[in-house]
């Protein structure tokens, strides 16, 4: 198993450790970095678009600069309340950067699907689309993203489901987002489950053995993490 795209919890990480669970944390502001760094978590920085703000992004940027990938980073008009204006100004500064830096960028796409897309068509680089949830433009982000990771909601959400259905299994990786996510989309706390089950789910999506999605998406990612 893997966890491409996570938020720090203790319980979390003590789980990665007793389970050998490679993983991606994100760090979107100071406090997250330094917690990344004090446990040596491999991991993604970034300013969400919920916290986007010209100035503190200017702050974050010698930090974005060390990590390993840039992110999680994008636009959402579903479940934030930033003026459109500056979430577009300071995603369309991170995309720059990381294309500067040659860095990999974790996408954050929530009602935004469209102008996002458009973003990425002009600036070609390696993305990652973090638990995409829009039944439309499927293939066209298939066209530019590198990979998918698959949150705990595949199965019941339509949207989640329609993506694993389409985009190839070389594409796709595992993803929890974080412990209270895991709670959300399917009513329990335990970590390992809702990644077990996940890769079920895909399996049955894919009409391929579970053991087969085990083996590719781990492929998947150690290739995505070099």
């Amino acid at each position: 198993m893997h966890d491409a795209h996570f938020h720090y919890s203790a319980e979390i990480v003590e789980l990665q450790k007793e389970y050998a669970i490679p993983s991606i944390c994100n760090a979107a502001n100071l406090e997250e970095y330094q917690i990344v760094q004090e446990n040596a978590l491999l991991y993604s920085c970034g300013m969400h678009p919920w916290y986007a703000d010209e100035e503190k992004l200017e702050e974050l940027l010698p930090y974005i600069q060390k990590a390993p990938f840039v992110g999680e980073i994008g636009m959402d008009n579903v479940w934030c309340n930033v003026d459109l204006t500056i979430q577009k100004k300071v995603f369309e500064k991170q995309i720059r950067f990381a294309y500067s830096w040659h860095k990999p960028v974790i996408l954050h796409t929530k009602g935004q699907e469209k102008e996002i897309l458009e973003i990425l068509q002009k600036n070609p680089n390696t993305y990652i689309v973090h638990w995409y949830s829009c039944e439309k433009y499927i293939a066209e982000y298939n066209s530019v993203a590198s990979y998918f990771t698959v949150g705990p909601s595949v199965g019941k959400d339509d949207a989640v489901t329609k993506l694993v259905e389409m985009i190839p299994l070389e594409k796709l990786l595992l993803e929890t987002d974080g412990i209270d996510a895991v709670e959300w989309a399917v009513g329990h706390r335990n970590y390992v489950e809702a990644l077990q089950h996940s890769m079920h789910v895909i399996a049955t999506i894919k009409n391929v053995s579970f053991e087969a999605v085990e083996q590719i998406l781990d492929n998947n990612f150690q290739r995505l993490i070099g």
